[in-house]
């Protein structure tokens, strides 16, 4: 039997490696010193009618955005990754440093491109140069109760490493190792395995590591943790925010019109501007038009966005959503 995985749980495995393994993958992929401070929003706002999901972005000790991208074949030119480091740079205004991970053997990447006035450079970093017999090896001589994140990554590319056995039988090999380890280190493996798989191996290999990691629990687990790290975390920023920003607004309103209608306003305002900080850190920049449409809204109809909020992937969607409440209040 098939077994499907949603997007949703693709999208919480991309935010589990890079919340987990953030400052572990760039020691681990030879990036020099540079030190990661935060995940970022890994969707950008295009100019154009759609938002670009890249794999990973982070925030820097220097003040600079690292986006790392995974490859399985060459690219003819760099002008793609132009366009994203582009749309970064004007999103958060902020320089970037852009790494190409390639996950299959081939024979040369550009670094460089020269577009007249543009310069630009990436980094490539070459995972089937890695020994996949060295790192399989180092990982077996470790307990596994003394795992840390080096070795976890070591065994979730070991399938894309260089090494005799075929790529299906290192993949499976590594499926199979990782459901014998502590919960919550097979957590995290299964779904960096899972993110990685899906994307760049055959079908068929993917359905038997599917079966081997007992996917559906693992979606369920990964489910439960987006609520723990991104929405109750997110929630409680933009409620401290939103209601600090509402009692602020809330007592010069109260001044001029009366305490208890001051109130009831700053409530508002304070439930609007929680919804719009967790939206935008989700979202990326919201059009004026839908925080028009949004200003619209009562207070109820904010909280039953907010009880949405996770359904919501684009703006598009917001705006359907929005639409939605409105006739349903209408």
């Amino acid at each position: 039997m098939d077994i499907q995985v949603p997007r949703t749980a693709k999208d919480y495995v991309q935010k589990l490696m890079a919340d987990v393994f953030q400052s572990t993958l760039v020691d681990w992929y030879g990036l020099g010193q540079t030190r990661v401070v935060v995940s970022m929003p890994s969707e950008i706002p295009q100019i154009v009618i759609q938002n670009s999901v890249l794999d990973h972005v982070f925030l820097t000790d220097e003040g600079s955005l690292l986006h790392i991208e995974f490859q399985s074949t060459a690219e003819p030119d760099l002008y793609r990754f132009l366009s994203y480091a582009t749309a970064l740079t004007v999103a958060h205004h902020q320089p970037v440093r852009s790494v190409i991970v390639y996950l299959y053997s081939i024979p040369s990447a550009p670094v460089r491109l020269n577009a007249g006035a543009i310069q630009y450079s990436v980094e490539n970093v070459f995972i089937s140069e890695k020994s996949g017999k060295a790192a399989w090896d180092r990982i077996q001589s470790i307990p596994i109760n003394e795992w840390t994140d080096a070795e976890i990554l070591d065994l979730t590319f070991y399938p894309f490493m260089r090494d005799d056995k075929s790529q299906s039988e290192r993949a499976l090999k590594a499926a199979r190792l990782s459901t014998q380890l502590p919960k919550g280190i097979q957590q995290r493996v299964g779904a960096m395995l899972l993110g990685l798989t899906l994307s760049f191996l055959d079908e068929a290999v993917v359905q038997s590591i599917k079966e081997v990691i007992r996917v559906n629990d693992l979606i369920r687990e990964l489910e439960e943790e987006a609520i723990q790290r991104g929405w109750n975390k997110g929630w409680q920023q933009g409620h401290e925010q939103g209601h600090k920003q509402g009692r602020a607004e809330g007592r010069a309103e109260g001044r001029a019109e009366g305490r208890a209608e001051g109130h009831a306003e700053g409530l508002w305002q304070g439930e609007w501007v929680m919804m719009k900080t967790l939206l935008e850190t989700r979202l990326g920049l919201i059009p004026d038009a839908v925080l028009t449409e949004m200003r619209k809204l009562s207070h109820e109809q904010l909280l039953h966005l907010g009880s949405t909020l996770w359904s919501i992937r684009s703006v598009e969607e917001l705006s359907m959503a929005l639409k939605n409440l409105g006739g349903h209040n209408a």
